[in-house]
């Protein structure tokens, strides 16, 4: 347990400590009501909750928010740390799991397990579930402190002192790998300047205990857990014989209430939706019910990037920028409508909107990027009826956009003379963060005509209409879904089916498909697809695809390689390949809705046996 340990540090913290917050965060809110437990329901209550608290450690000085967490940072710990507050008993029982979202992420299963270890403090209650304020959670994970009682908890966790967690792992500090000393690694303060030489970050997931209507049961999940869960089947949150009614929670409020605001270490942003709109599962493991905070590496040289960026675009792309609207002070009808303006590089539109008190909706502009690298700030304002905000605060807003690069890193020639590098295995497939789904919608607004008549007292009178103004929310919805195709080249004489030989090219072929419910201005194709290869580790050297044929739905091949002799769309296997499968890794990318971009990631294999040498034959002259 780690209870007595955590009172403490705490004592020392407020009695000596100022807090200091962290200069980047990573976490925004949804809108919504909770409501109470009812009789032979499950239920939950609003005073009981935690979260759920991994904290990672960047292995280089230049590892920062556009790396990836997999391969740039390093989860200390053996698994995440609960964080309750000291006001209410953690029930005995409670089921809880090993995982983290980012494990889901990659592919973990979900784990139950009673939960025996937590911390004690006071984190703020979450947003919506629990009322609490979504700024109040930054600083309370922005703050130092909370840092470093994590760091502390990680290592007793471990068994070990809080150096030993870091005194043998290697960074990467101003190009030099090596183990340094911990007071170089860990967020410690000298002369009012932290000394850590490379960047730590907290992920942190909302927790909210349900106790199930067999009143046995008790879960502390995550929005993540809680989907898994509902769609393995486990149990089911939702309604009718054999639901707990509690979906309000676990697949609107919970989810809803902390959010990524912009994309870090390739993890999507998946905006809320509107009180009382259900989450479908998939959407919530992609992105509901999570925050990031990160406390930049402060060393001696280190280079600060002080642009903060809002989203990443890639250059000649079309693309969708959004903002959510709130009626934030009362109704917008027909009669007074409001007005959102965008101008994004130059490209302008204003689009008119009806929401009813209290609703929201997503408002966006569809533009195309610049052809060459850039910063493009798309600005957006609001006019007309005054009850209509960005994000329920502000009437203006400016959005940072990096538009990259989009660089195709060709292969080198290969050659007969290549060798197997030294230590050389084949390596698994990444598994990089996808969205294969959107949802989102707008609300239309008519008149509900309700004729009375009003008498004059005398006999007579006149019909008047006391109607009201009706609203009712469309939804839209898209999916991506997406297929690789890899097979010998025609020119590999002796292959057969998916077998051939290596120092032979390879096809390839993507299909890209989208089912879709909503107009086709509100999205776009799908627009690049990448290729990475198991040689090179699916690092380094990629392929960027080229379409051939269709629109919103599309195949892509291979563009043509100037190291064929025949100007083939091929990709030539190594020689030197071991005999196992040959896999290919794609990424199906800039698919653009008002709730984000789709992509997702699809593979395939030619079947390695043999070399090339082995259809050479030498005979006598």
């Amino acid at each position: 347990m780690f209870k007595k340990p955590i009172i403490f540090v705490l004592i020392i913290v407020i009695a000596l400590i100022q807090i200091t917050v962290f200069a980047e965060d990573n976490a925004d809110t949804g809108s919504g009501d909770t409501t109470g437990s009812v009789s032979d329901k499950g239920y939950y209550r609003g005073s009981e909750y935690m979260y759920k608290v991994s904290v990672f450690v960047g292995l280089s000085d230049n590892a920062d928010k556009y790396s990836s967490l997999d391969s740039n940072f390093m989860m200390i710990g053996n698994s995440p740390i609960y964080i309750k507050p000291s006001h209410f008993t953690l029930p005995s029982n409670v089921i809880g799991t090993v995982n983290s979202k980012v494990d889901y992420l990659n592919g973990a299963t979900l784990t139950p397990s009673v939960i025996t270890e937590y911390i004690t403090d006071n984190p703020p209650p979450i947003p919506i579930t629990n009322g609490g304020n979504i700024n109040s959670v930054k600083s309370y994970f922005g703050d130092t402190a909370t840092l470093n009682t994590l760091i502390n908890n990680f290592a007793e966790q471990k068994g070990i002192s809080r150096e030993e967690l870091v005194s043998n792992i290697k960074f990467t500090i101003e190009g030099v790998t090596k183990k340094y000393q911990p007071n170089e690694i860990l967020p410690i303060k000298v002369d009012g300047k932290y000394q850590n030489k490379v960047p730590w970050v907290i992920i942190y997931e909302p927790v909210t205990i349900a106790y199930l209507k067999d009143r046995q049961t008790k879960l502390a999940f995550t929005a993540t857990e809680y989907a898994l869960a509902q769609k393995l089947g486990y149990f089911d949150f939702k309604y009718g014989k054999d639901g707990q009614y509690i979906a309000a929670m676990t697949h609107s409020d919970l989810p809803n209430s902390i959010i990524l605001e912009e994309s870090w270490f390739g993890y999507p942003v998946v905006s809320a939706l509107p009180d009382g709109v259900k989450w479908n599962e998939d959407r919530i493991i992609n992105g509901g019910g999570w925050g990031m905070r990160m406390l930049k590496a402060n060393g001696n040289n280190t280079i600060e990037n002080d642009i903060t960026y809002d989203t990443e675009y890639r250059v000649n792309t079309d693309v969708i920028t959004s903002v959510r609207i709130y009626a934030s002070s009362g109704r917008i009808t027909p009669h007074d409508k409001a007005y959102i303006k965008f101008n994004a590089n130059g490209q302008t539109t204003t689009k008119s909107v009806t929401i009813p008190g209290g609703g929201s909706q997503l408002v966006f502009i569809k533009w195309r990027t610049p052809s060459t690298p850039k910063d493009v700030e798309i600005t957006v304002d609001v006019t007309g009826n005054s009850s209509a905000k960005i994000d329920g605060k502000t009437r203006s807003k400016t959005i940072t956009a990096k538009v990259v690069d989009l660089e195709e890193k060709v292969p080198p020639n290969p050659t007969a003379n290549d060798m197997k590098p030294s230590g050389y295995i084949v390596p698994q497939l990444p598994n990089k963060a996808q969205k294969s789904s959107a949802n989102w919608g707008e609300w239309d607004c008519y008149w509900e005509p309700n004729w009375v008549f009003v008498s004059n007292g005398q006999g007579g009178g006149k019909w008047v209409d006391k109607g009201d103004w009706e609203y009712e929310y469309e939804s839209y919805s898209i999916s991506l879904t997406g297929e690789m195709t890899a097979t010998p080249d025609t020119k590999a004489p002796t292959a057969v089916g998916k077998k051939m030989k290596s120092g032979y090219g390879i096809n390839i072929e993507v299909s890209a498909n989208m089912s879709l419910d909503t107009p086709n201005s509100h999205v776009t194709g799908v627009q690049n697809v990448l290729t990475y290869y198991p040689e090179f580790n699916y690092e380094e050297y990629l392929r960027l695809m080229e379409k051939t044929s269709g629109n919103y739905s599309a195949i892509f091949e291979l563009k043509n390689n100037k190291y064929s002799t025949y100007n083939s769309r091929v990709h030539f296997t190594p020689l030197w390949f071991p005999d196992s499968e040959y896999r290919v890794y794609g990424q199906i990318i800039d698919l653009w809705t008002p709730d984000g971009m789709l992509s997702i990631n699809v593979d395939d294999y030619v079947d390695i046996q043999g070399n090339v040498y082995e259809d050479w034959h030498i005979g006598p002259k």
